[in-house]
């Protein structure tokens, strides 16, 4: 009888002993991540973070496929700097649909990636660096053609963009960033695929190369900035000393107006006077050539001026990504991310805002008055 007791006690104690001790279903979910996979973010902060992450995405697709439909069907906005604008929406919207795939990721709560097969992940994560590095590239396209355009003669503009040339210049802003990504990694430098830090489809920052690979990315990346920013200076140099030069000119005129004398223009030709005003005067035909080139000018500076809006908005826009790769943080690397895709949306709406060419094609096509003359 005694024994019979003995065995009933341990098997109480075994039970009491094995009774699951209960958890909230919160810090489950927050202990489930971070033991299984280290991530610096909360289960909330992933899903707050995909579903911005998710409305950024639809804007984007959205906005960048607006102004390609706006220059396939309207003919007269087909010109050379347009071509590398429809390159740098296409790199847009193939990016943000490529970041789709790591919204799954984030939500869930499994280790690894959620779908059946890492695949999708792994080419997702190569297409969002390739459309990065593409974009860079195509503002590097969009800065070089304005400098051209706004201080070369018009000889050395035609020569330079041909169509075969053009592109050669789009083929490459492709080609040179997506020689970046893959040719490392086969290398045994960086690894493509779903990153147990950031849950998203990138490069694996657990790699053990995952360092050098960033630094490759970056010295790959970087000039790009570099060559825009030494690009809009010397046009705002140019322009500068354009406007200076007129303004002096102007003060000239007037002041010889106001004595009664002609001038002489820079080329040092005579301006004929009228014999009772004596004020110059200029064949009709050659001051509306001169108002049709003063108006041509006008809106090549306008457009300068908005697609270096653009750039400046992609520069800021991916300088905190840049500045977290560089320090090697990963706690607000997905913030970073969500800052970089915020001008994939603006672009759209400051060429509908500014551009003096695609603005009113896309401001037609959003209010659905479209014109039935799509060479219009």
């Amino acid at each position: 009888m005694a024994y019979s007791s003995h065995i009933t006690f341990q098997e109480s104690a075994l039970v009491l002993n094995t009774t699951p001790e209960v958890e909230s279903t919160p810090h489950r979910l927050n202990s489930t991540l971070s033991s299984s996979s280290n991530a610096p973010y909360t289960h909330i902060e992933f899903t707050c973070l995909s579903v911005v992450l998710s409305i950024l995405i639809i804007l984007a697709i959205i906005g960048n496929s607006l102004v390609l439909v706006a220059m396939a069907r309207t003919k007269k906005i087909r010109t050379v700097t347009n071509a590398f604008v429809a390159n740098l929406s296409a790199s847009d919207c193939l990016g943000s649909f490529a970041l789709l795939w790591s919204v799954p990721g984030m939500v869930s709560t499994t280790p690894g990636f959620p779908l059946e097969s890492d695949v999708p992940c792994v080419m997702a994560a190569v297409l969002v660096h390739l459309t990065v590095g593409c974009s860079l590239y195509s503002l590097v396209n969009i800065a070089l053609n304005r400098y051209i355009l706004v201080t070369k003669p018009k000889e050395t503009y035609q020569w330079l963009y041909t169509r075969n040339k053009i592109a050669l210049m789009v083929l490459g802003s492709w080609l040179v960033p997506l020689c970046a990504c893959i040719i490392p990694p086969f290398g045994g430098i960086g690894e493509f695929g779903f990153d147990s830090m950031t849950r998203t489809c990138t490069v694996n920052t657990t790699h053990p190369a995952a360092d050098t690979y960033k630094v490759i990315q970056l010295a790959v990346l970087f000039p790009t900035s570099c060559v825009v920013l030494v690009s809009y200076l010397l046009i705002w140099r140019h322009v500068r000393r354009h406007f200076n030069r007129r303004q002096e000119h102007d003060t000239l005129y007037s002041t010889d107006k106001s004595t009664g004398r002609s001038t002489q223009p820079n080329d040092g030709e005579p301006v004929a006077c009228d014999a009772h005003s004596h004020t110059p005067t200029l064949p009709l035909q050659q001051a509306h050539s001169s108002d049709q080139g003063h108006r041509i000018k006008r809106d090549q500076l306008a457009v300068t001026k908005n697609l270096s809006i653009v750039i400046l908005v992609f520069v800021i826009s991916f300088a905190p990504l840049a500045i977290m790769m560089v320090a090697k943080s990963t706690r607000f690397y997905l913030y970073g991310e969500m800052f970089l895709l915020v001008s994939n949306c603006t672009n759209p709406l400051l060429y509908a805002a500014k551009h003096p060419h695609l603005g009113p094609v896309l401001r037609a096509m959003i209010r659905c008055k479209c014109s039935s003359d799509r060479d219009a």
